[in-house]
């Protein structure tokens, strides 16, 4: 137990720091490790990686609406953006999360593992991008934060990769970008943790202290660090080279997404 308690404390301190730091969810952190971490604390492994994305989505709603909060207060949400995103994403994430929890882990992980050689290598080769000039309108709103919420629910993060740079593309300017995709991520949280929590409610084979897939120790230990780290993370965007650092956490992801693709 005391593994399992120190490497979520140290994987919740390190989704804090990189999410501050980059920009990115904590998901892409703290999937791989409670799939490796659960285990050895009694989760039968064939749950894991289901467990593992519940508790993923439950860390997002208490730091995503934190953040939220903060990029409000800034004037960084576009409501008018967030109003044709949130519908599809919540719809599309519960949806997603009902039938991704009756998936076999061999198939979840593998998805999973797709999803971060995608975005490692997007992380790696992408440059700035302009704000483009294309309107965002209701049906393209609702085409994309359905997609996004399909593929969010495969990896167990708020989506922000995804968001940002598709409101971007739509005349949204980065900033601005940022915070509706923040506000946005925290409601797309909220609703796979519904998800992963009635898919999962009732069933034996659950460690105690579980509703649903949302393993509560793990979520309050990893949440209890990154809360703090995150501001840390983002204090030295102006001290270290984030650049090098990006193309060295990517390299980190294709490692564990490679691992988990082959095995």
């Amino acid at each position: 137990m005391m593994v399992f308690v120190i490497g979520c404390l140290l994987t919740g301190a390190l989704a804090g720091f990189l999410a501050g730091l980059f920009g990115i969810g904590g998901g892409l952190v703290i999937v791989p490790v409670l799939v490796y971490l659960l285990p050895k604390i009694g989760v039968p492994d064939a749950l894991s990686m289901t467990v593992a994305l519940g508790s993923s989505f439950a860390t997002i709603v208490i730091t995503a609406f934190s953040s939220a909060h903060r990029h409000h207060k800034l004037g960084n949400v576009d409501w008018q953006a967030a109003k044709y995103l949130i519908p599809s994403l919540m719809i599309s994430v519960f949806i997603a999360g009902l039938f991704i929890s009756r998936l076999p882990k061999s198939v979840t992980s593998k998805v999973f593992a797709v999803m971060v050689l995608y975005l490692a290598a997007k992380m790696v080769l992408s440059i700035k991008r302009q704000t483009g000039n294309r309107p965002l309108t209701a049906k393209n709103g609702i085409i994309g934060g359905t997609l996004i919420g399909i593929v969010s629910s495969f990896a167990g993060i708020a989506g922000g990769a995804f968001i940002v740079p598709f409101l971007n593309a739509r005349g949204i300017e980065i900033k601005k970008a940022i915070g509706t995709s923040s506000f946005c991520g925290a409601l797309l949280g909220l609703s796979g943790m519904i998800s992963f929590i009635v898919s999962g409610w009732g069933l034996s084979d659950l460690p105690p202290y579980s509703i649903g897939y949302i393993y509560l120790p793990a979520v309050l230990l990893i949440t209890l660090v990154s809360f703090f780290t995150s501001k840390l993370g983002a204090d030295m965007t102006t001290k270290l080279p984030v650049p090098t650092l990006k193309k060295a956490f990517a390299l980190w992801l294709c490692i564990i997404a490679l691992k988990m693709l082959f095995t």
